[in-house]
C-alpha cells in the first residue's frame, strides 16, 4: 500500500510539470527559451571600454565545450562594450563558470515524498522504493530529466582581487547539451549591462 501511495504521488507531479506548460503555450511557444538573471548590483561605468581579461573555470577550460563556450562569453563581453582579452594582462579579469545540474524536482515534481536522491553514480534513487536510470516499476516509466544549465561571470579588479560585478544566468530544459544555449546564457547574463540589475527574466525566441 505504501509503495502504491508513492507511485500516485510520482504521477501527480508528472502532471504538474506538463500541465502548466501546455497552459503556458499559448503565451509563447515551447520551444522558446527562457533565462533566469540574477545580477546583484550594477557594474561601475570604468568597465566600458576597459580591457578586461577572461579567463575560464579549470573544469570548462578542459571540457570538450571549451571553445564554444569561451567564444559565447567573449562575444557577449564585446556587445557589452568591454573589450575582452585572452592571456595578456588586463585592469580587470573575468572568471566564468558554466554548470549543468539534473533538477530533481523539476523531474519528478514536488509533491514525490521522501523526495529522490541523486546517486554519485548518476542514477536516482527514491528512498519509498525505486532506483534506476530508466526501467519501469508497476508500469511506471521515469518522465524525462530536466537539467538546470547556468553560467556564473564575476569581473574583479587584478591588483586587488576585489570584486566588482557579477551575474549569474539559467536556462532549464530537458536537453542536456551545452551548445543550444551557450550564447543565450552569455548574452543574458550579460543582458542590460552596466546599468541593469536584479533578478529578472529573458526570453530568447525559437
Amino acid at each position: 500500500m505504501r509503495d502504491f501511495v508513492h507511485f500516485l504521488r510520482r504521477q501527480v507531479g508528472l502532471a504538474a510539470i506538463l500541465i502548466p506548460a501546455l497552459l503556458l503555450g499559448g503565451c509563447a511557444s515551447l520551444t522558446d527559451l527562457r533565462a533566469t538573471v540574477v545580477t546583484p548590483n550594477p557594474a561601475p561605468q570604468a568597465l566600458i571600454g576597459a580591457k578586461v581579461q577572461v579567463q575560464a573555470a579549470p573544469s570548462n577550460a578542459e571540457s570538450a565545450d571549451a571553445y564554444t563556450l569561451q567564444t559565447a562569453v567573449l562575444d557577449a563581453m564585446t556587445q557589452a562594450g568591454m573589450v575582452p582579452v585572452l592571456g595578456a594582462p588586463a585592469p580587470y579579469t573575468a572568471r566564468y563558470t558554466y554548470t549543468l545540474r539534473l533538477d530533481l524536482e523539476a523531474t519528478y515534481g514536488p509533491s514525490v515524498w521522501p523526495p529522490p536522491v541523486l546517486l554519485p553514480n548518476g542514477a536516482v534513487y527514491f528512498p519509498g522504493g525505486y532506483a534506476g536510470w530508466g526501467g519501469g516499476w508497476f508500469g511506471w516509466m521515469p518522465p524525462p530529466n530536466y537539467y538546470d544549465r547556468s553560467l556564473s561571470l564575476e569581473i574583479r579588479d587584478s591588483a586587488t582581487g576585489a570584486l566588482i560585478w557579477q551575474s549569474h544566468a539559467s536556462i532549464g530544459g530537458y536537453e542536456r547539451g551545452l551548445a543550444s544555449v551557450a550564447v543565450p546564457l552569455a548574452q543574458a547574463a550579460l543582458r542590460g549591462f552596466p546599468s541593469e540589475y536584479g533578478e529578472h527574466k529573458v526570453l530568447f525566441p525559437r
